[in-house]
């Protein structure tokens, strides 16, 4: 029986050994010892400079330096920023896949609606394109009296990268401005990161002021029909956003 045990527990720590060693934690990172709790050496004295010095020095790592760079010269119209963003190979979402898909609408109007990407090859479609139109009908307008751009042409997988998320947010700016309307309303994380500096949640429920070139934009961020199609409990929220953008147009 005793050697039974001992046979048991040979095999249950060779087992444990062999999971060891096919997850990757049989190795150390370093091979050299290390005392984590002894106290930082002192610098030398010819590093350390004068006691004033010493004092300014940070405590922790700096904050990373925004590289500064010459500002994107982008298309000075609005048909030719369409056909740029639909066909250049110089957009930030070119490798994210083939099929583009702009805005549409009436880029004369008083409302631009942004979202944050397509549905495949619509801007808006299925049951999540039904509640935006249901969206629309119910304060006044329909796709043909707003103008409705994506954040981006082609849909993410996942969350944007943050240096696209950069240059997206200065397109669209450059596209606000182009189209020029009274109210924008901000549909989607995405570009209420890019325009707002922060998330639909706690963006929503006043108005923003965009600066722009040469003018200032009013906006409202809100949920994405998207989003208001798997949570019915933010439409509340979701109206009320709706009458704060119509408030005034």
């Amino acid at each position: 029986m005793v050697g039974a045990l001992a046979i048991d527990d040979r095999t249950a720590a060779a087992s444990l050994i062999r999971w060891w060693r096919d997850v990757g934690v049989d190795t150390l990172v370093d091979d050299t010892p290390r005392n984590w709790l002894a106290a930082p050496k002192p610098l030398p004295l010819h590093e350390q400079g004068s006691p004033a010095k010493a004092l300014e020095r940070p405590t922790s790592a700096p904050a990373r330096q925004h590289l500064s760079a010459e500002p994107e010269v982008l298309p000075a119209t609005l048909p030719e920023l369409l056909d740029w963003m639909r066909e250049s190979a110089d957009v930030p979402e070119a490798r994210w896949g083939r099929h583009r898909v702009v805005a549409a609408g009436n880029p004369k109007s008083d409302l631009m609606i942004m979202i944050d990407a397509p549905d495949g090859t619509e801007l808006v479609g299925g049951e999540t394109g039904a509640l935006l139109d249901k969206m629309l009908k119910a304060i006044g307008r329909d796709r043909g009296t707003i103008w409705l751009a994506p954040f981006a042409t082609i849909r993410p997988v996942g969350r944007v990268p943050q240096d696209a998320l950069r240059r997206l947010a200065a397109i669209a700016r450059h596209h606000i401005g182009l189209v020029a309307p009274k109210r924008l309303l901000i549909m989607g994380d995405a570009p209420s990161r890019g325009l707002l500096g922060s998330e639909v949640v706690p963006a929503r429920g006043r108005i923003h002021a965009i600066k722009l070139k040469d003018a200032t934009v009013e906006a409202v961020a809100t949920y994405h029909p998207r989003f208001l199609h798997e949570r019915q409990t933010a439409k509340a929220q979701a109206w009320k956003d709706l009458q704060l953008v119509m408030k005034g147009l």
